[in-house]
This record gives C-alpha cells, sequence and structure tokens, in this order.
C-alpha cells in the first residue's frame, strides 16, 4: 500500500466520510469507499487499500463504522432481487430455508 495519496483523494475521504457521519451517524465503510474509488479512479488505488483509509479517517472523528458490504450493493442497485434466479433457485439472496419458510404447503 502507498504512503502518498493526492490532495484529491484526501479531500474526497474527509468530506464523505464527514457526509455519511452527519446523514446517518454512522460510516458504512464498505459504501464510502467504493465512492471514494469511483471518484478517484486515475489513482488507481485498491478498494481495500481505500477501505483501509476509510477506517483511519473514521476513527480520527470517532465515528461509529459499519462494515457491510451487502449494505453497499442494495444502495447501488435499489434491490437484492433481480428477478433472475440464484444458484439455488430461489430469488436474490434469500437461501432455501427462507423460502421454504414462506411458503406454508413444504
Amino acid at each position: 500500500m502507498r504512503n502518498e495519496y493526492s490532495a484529491q483523494l484526501r479531500d474526497d475521504l474527509n468530506v464523505q466520510v464527514l457526509a455519511a457521519l452527519h446523514s446517518r451517524g454512522i460510516v458504512n465503510v464498505a459504501a464510502v469507499a467504493e465512492e471514494v474509488r469511483r471518484r478517484n479512479l486515475a489513482e488507481n488505488i485498491a478498494l481495500e487499500d481505500v477501505e483501509f483509509l476509510v477506517v483511519q479517517v473514521s476513527q480520527l472523528y470517532g465515528a461509529h463504522m459499519e462494515f457491510d458490504g451487502l449494505t453497499a450493493i442494495i444502495e447501488e442497485c435499489g434491490s437484492l432481487d433481480n428477478g433472475q434466479p440464484n444458484a439455488n433457485g430461489g430469488f436474490g439472496v434469500q437461501d432455501e430455508a427462507t423460502e421454504s419458510a414462506r411458503d406454508p404447503m413444504q
């Protein structure tokens, strides 16, 4: 991991972490890191490295953090159920136990 990052990347980190903190009261590390990475594609920095930086900035502000990458996917797509069957034959990310709990005939 590099030790030197552009001023733009560092500014984006601060702005995005503070925005998440003020809007939700908690920083979703995966979502903020993905947003910062997208805004700074020219930096060619790995998502894992950006996540590490988001954690550092969040700690600097004493922010509560959430490490749920699935939430980042939901925010991007809007829904987990895209109408296509998954590997288990169900839809979305629901497993067979969830599907059978919905169907009383099984």
